[in-house]
């Protein structure tokens, strides 16, 4: 019998707010969310404001059986908001509320209880952009058992990023996973080859990863380790309706095949197509709407 393995998404819970909608969103909610979808015990680790938004977020994620026990409650500070824009493409761009809830995680004990026994854990760079949060993912991740997976799913989001936080996030990690244009940002900033194999393999060796992937929207995705490398192409056109959340789902698939040690051209095969799945639909998780 396939293990239930245990996961949690650290970081951002939020609303998208679209001109006519509000949907669930925040990269590790919904890499969250996909896992428990995939059938892991999925945790989410983060702070939502003492609020009506809080409390729908909190009602709508029970709803998918998320375990929120690692969900804290900030009096002082709203819950999570992002303005989205699509262009004609379905491509988002975000305005993101500053000092909301998930700005101020603070490590507890509940929370060392929750990294004990977790299998993996996924994180980005935007909710290190606050001090707070950023200390409570440094704890979080020594909270760990050794053979935890960590798995950073870059999302780079307006300016709140720099080298700093992405140079710690890559010493932390065993996976990285990041788009084109950010894959030749960071490239830039660690001073390492713009071309795809060689840059990943740079990545592998400077900073002792596992798995780096390069995701080239409808062009497919690359996956490297130390031994493998694959540029995988999708056969089929998907009728994209919105790409928000389909990068989050990718991560998930990949972090659940990885776990299950599939083959690599399994993997990114699934993951490709759980993608295009999600691209069909408005909002990062389809059965929202």
């Amino acid at each position: 019998m396939q293990k239930k393995y245990n996961v949690a998404g650290f970081g951002e819970v939020l609303w998208d707010i679209y001109p006519e909608t509000k949907t669930l969103g925040g990269a590790p909610s919904n890499f969250a969310i996909h896992s428990q979808k995939l059938g892991a015990n999925s945790f989410l680790i983060s702070c939502l404001g003492d609020d009506s938004l809080g409390k729908d977020a909190k009602t709508l994620l029970n709803d998918f059986d998320l375990n929120t026990s690692g969900i804290q409650v900030n009096k002082y500070f709203p819950t999570g908001r992002v303005v989205v824009n699509l262009d004609k493409m379905g491509n988002p761009s975000y305005k993101i509320d500053e000092e909301s809830a998930w700005d101020h995680i603070i490590f507890d004990e509940n929370m060392r209880n929750i990294c004990q026994f977790l299998d993996a854990v996924c994180f980005g760079t935007l909710a290190q952009r606050s001090s707070n949060s950023k200390r409570a993912l440094k704890k979080i991740l020594d909270s760990t058992p050794m053979n935890c997976l960590k798995v950073f799913d870059v999302n780079f989001r307006q300016e709140f990023y720099n080298k700093e936080i992405i140079k710690l996030s890559l010493e932390l990690a065993d996976i990285v996973k990041m788009n084109q244009l950010e894959f030749y940002q960071i490239a830039n900033l660690v001073c390492i080859s713009h071309e795809w194999k060689k840059g990943a393999l740079s990545l592998i060796h400077e900073f002792d990863l596992k798995l780096v992937i390069i995701t080239l929207g409808q062009n497919g995705s690359i996956m490297a380790t130390k031994n493998d490398y694959i540029i995988h192409t999708p056969e089929n056109n998907v009728n994209v309706i919105s790409t928000v959340g389909a990068g989050d789902a990718y991560t998930a698939s990949v972090v659940f095949g990885w776990l299950n040690k599939k083959p690599l051209d399994e993997i990114v095969i699934e993951a490709t197509n759980l993608a295009s799945h999600v691209c069909g639909f408005m909002g990062a998780i389809p059965s929202q709407g």
